[in-house]
């Protein structure tokens, strides 16, 4: 009876090789190549079938009788007229100005953020930076800084009464 020789399995992590069981490599691997294959799919145009509605087109777009003729969906170049006519929403003028003072709003708000921010204490920057940027709990700055959980706290609930205070005041 022959031996099977034992086949190594290996996986990238932070950018070096490490060796694991085939189920854990399979597990590992079964999304990426899931992935992998719906990214080949997508590459490929859907077309509008006569009988069934959409199919997939099974070759290259430049032989696809219906990429050059227009009435496919991805793939070939479409007009904004032929959009709207299988049925896209074009946006309006209004619509897209309205989006672009939103952001512009948006982007306002952050400014005088960033400002009023900048106008803390360093300790305040740091406390309202770490819970509100960097994702921290008030018991990992309260380890980190050698307080009680209760001090980061009411720390906390000063620096956003500061920041309220600079913010109404601009």
């Amino acid at each position: 009876m022959e031996t099977k020789e034992q086949k190594q399995y290996y996986v990238i992590v932070n950018g070096q090789k490490v060796e694991v069981t085939e189920e854990v490599y399979r597990a590992y691997v079964r999304p990426v190549r899931a992935q992998q294959r719906t990214e080949k799919r997508n590459k490929r145009c859907k077309v509008k079938g006569e009988r069934f509605g959409l199919v997939r087109c099974n070759g290259d777009c430049s032989k696809c009788e219906y990429a050059k003729s227009g009435k496919a969906l991805g793939g070939a170049e479409q007009s904004l007229e032929a959009l709207a006519e299988s049925g896209f929403e074009l946006p309006s003028e209004l619509d897209m100005e309205a989006d672009l003072l939103a952001a512009e709003e948006r982007e306002e708000r952050a400014e005088k953020l960033r400002s009023a921010i900048a106008r803390l204490s360093e300790r305040q920057q740091y406390l309202i930076k770490a819970i509100f940027f960097k994702g921290k709990t008030q018991i990992d700055i309260a380890l980190e800084i050698g307080v009680s959980k209760q001090a980061v706290s009411n720390a906390i609930r000063r620096a956003l009464t500061s920041l309220k205070k600079i913010l109404e005041g601009n």
